[in-house]
């Protein structure tokens, strides 16, 4: 399937085709934001008369959006009623996570938002070029979920670093060759898809949504295992910036009325280097950064977590000061290595914004659930807007 090229006939305006182009799509938004329906349930949510609700639903059937699942099974009057349900099988989101240094990995997800495969490689950038590596991997993914490929409808890629959506340029990113591609057309000539490209920590921000207590925005400090960075989600959505950069505060100064090569950044005074300095002052071991906070929460280490937890304390009232946001997110596998115990110290640390300061609430890789429920937003958006075009089975496909 394919969703992202104009309507094959303009709807008339006020014609009963628009009528029943409108009817089509309240009922198509109903079966995908619940599981299941039946007629009455359905026409309860819409509206609609027994006929139309009735009409509508054939014409899903015939377009392969709609099917039945049986009849319903408890105790009533009369003849059980017919179950209805989006035909997951219909189109299928993909989300792509690129990882310095070496790592790709692939999600896909049905149009109920099921996801039906994941797979994580390592792979040499210095021989196999990253959109190449997306490719392969996309495809490869797909195959062994026996996905038809033509199916996937978008593709939503996760990269580090600062991307460029005008220019369709990635910046800061470890990973070799990734600069100097145009990471978007890349993916889009091979797939024949609409393509979105996003920063990893914006991806993790977008996940972290599905905690309530953040409904009303957030930014994220991400402290992650290879670089931190922020990701702002206020009322009006995340904040990306002109050229894609905002949130990228590993390259701040931290004291900024200083100058020369050892007055150190973001990066350097809050993330992985710091932890491992800060161990090692404290007599505490890790193999890497989150190894150390886990560590000290493990042994009691008051000395390394007061001091960490008040260099991170800092960073809250840098991004408080800046986007006076209603809540601050600990994120990344340091702040999931300290887990509530680093949390209590940053907030003890953070004076009047404690309140604020919560730990993530997402579990698992939270940069590749992001994306993928980018993706998954994006395909049930275009599955939705053609059938308001009008569009009849698998145009465009």
């Amino acid at each position: 399937m394919r969703t992202n090229g104009p309507p094959d006939q303009p709807v008339p305006s006020g014609s009963s085709h628009l009528l029943r182009t409108i009817n089509e799509r309240a009922a198509l938004y109903h079966l995908l934001e619940h599981d299941t329906l039946t007629r009455v349930e359905l026409r309860k949510l819409t509206g609609l008369a027994k006929p139309t609700a009735s009409q509508v639903m054939l014409r899903l059937f015939e377009s392969g959006l709609a099917v039945t699942l049986g009849r319903t099974t408890a105790r009533q009057v009369g003849p059980k009623a017919e179950v209805y349900s989006v035909n997951a099988d219909y189109a299928f989101a993909a989300a792509v996570t690129l990882r310095e240094p070496d790592g790709v990995t692939v999600a896909i997800a049905d149009l109920k938002g099921h996801e039906r495969v994941s797979s994580t490689r390592r792979i040499d950038f210095t021989a196999v070029s990253p959109d190449r590596a997306v490719q392969d991997m996309l495809w490869h993914t797909a195959e062994d979920a026996g996905i038809d490929r033509d199916l996937i409808s978008v593709v939503h890629l996760a990269v580090p670093g600062a991307y460029d959506a005008e220019n369709d340029e990635i910046g800061y990113a470890d990973i070799p060759g990734a600069e100097d591609l145009r990471l978007r057309a890349a993916v889009e000539e091979f797939t024949g898809c609409a393509v979105t490209v996003h920063n990893d920590v914006n991806a993790a921000t977008v996940a972290e949504r599905r905690n309530p207590a953040v409904s009303g925005g957030l930014v994220l400090l991400w402290l992650g295992r290879e670089g931190i960075g922020t990701g702002i989600d206020l009322s009006h959505g995340l904040v990306v910036g002109a050229r894609g950069a905002a949130g990228e505060l590993g390259y701040v100064p931290v004291f900024p009325d200083r100058t020369g090569p050892d007055d150190p950044t973001y990066q350097d005074w809050i993330g992985a280097p710091a932890v491992m300095e800060l161990g090692r002052e404290h007599g505490v071991e890790g193999a890497n950064a989150a190894a150390v906070v886990a560590a000290a929460v493990k042994r009691g280490a008051a000395g390394f977590l007061e001091a960490y937890a008040d260099r991170v304390a800092g960073a809250l009232h840098l991004l408080a000061c800046l986007f006076d946001p209603p809540r601050l997110v600990l994120g990344g596998e340091i702040a999931r290595a300290g887990g509530e115990t680093l949390v209590e110290h940053v907030r003890r640390r953070s004076g009047a914004l404690g309140d604020l300061v919560l730990p993530s609430a997402v579990y698992g890789d939270a940069v590749a659930i992001g994306v993928l429920d980018l993706a998954y937003a994006d395909l049930k958006g275009r599955v939705l807007d053609a059938a308001l075009e009008g569009r009849e089975g698998r145009s465009g496909s």
